[in-house]
């Protein structure tokens, strides 16, 4: 018996106009939020006395999305930038691929631009899922590159 294929679903239009737009917010570092990345990691900790104090490689991750408190989040705690028209409530991490220039330092602020660069539908074994492509830039005061990441998350039923 053949089997057919189940077409995948058109992106609502509302969606599909949130593709591509670009989102900007600046974030200053301090050597607090370092030293508190490097602890969650478990990286040995920067001292006080290191004027330099440079974040570990992946610390541009902490300021890919904006710091909401809890009940602006959506159900699932998932970040609001996340929550898009689709009927699917959750979302996981599906992986992310990391360019990095160089490592950020205390006393820097640091511009995140962020954008929708595709959602993807697919069919799982727990029914239609989709897949959110998400690029977020990072650059120092003098627009100079710090770091990319494209990620990939996952939002299901």
């Amino acid at each position: 018996m053949l089997q057919t294929q189940t077409p995948m679903p058109v992106l609502p239009e509302s969606l599909r106009a949130l593709i591509g737009v670009r989102k900007t917010r600046q974030c200053l570092v301090t050597a607090r939020d370092i030293k508190r990345f490097a602890q969650a990691i478990g990286a040995p900790s920067p001292s006080d006395s290191d004027e330099a104090l440079l974040a570990p490689a992946l610390f541009c991750q902490t300021m890919t999305f904006e710091d909401l408190p809890i009940e602006a989040l959506p159900a699932d705690g998932s970040p609001a930038e996340l929550d898009l028209p689709l009927p699917a409530q959750r979302v996981v991490g599906g992986g992310s691929e990391y360019v990095i220039n160089r490592r950020v330092r205390a006393g820097e602020v640091i511009t995140v631009v962020s954008r929708l660069k595709d959602v993807v539908p697919r069919q799982g074994k727990s029914g239609l899922l989709y897949l959110l492509v998400v690029e977020t830039g990072f650059t120092d005061q003098k627009g100079c590159p710090v770091a990319t990441e494209v990620a990939t998350y996952i939002k299901r039923p």
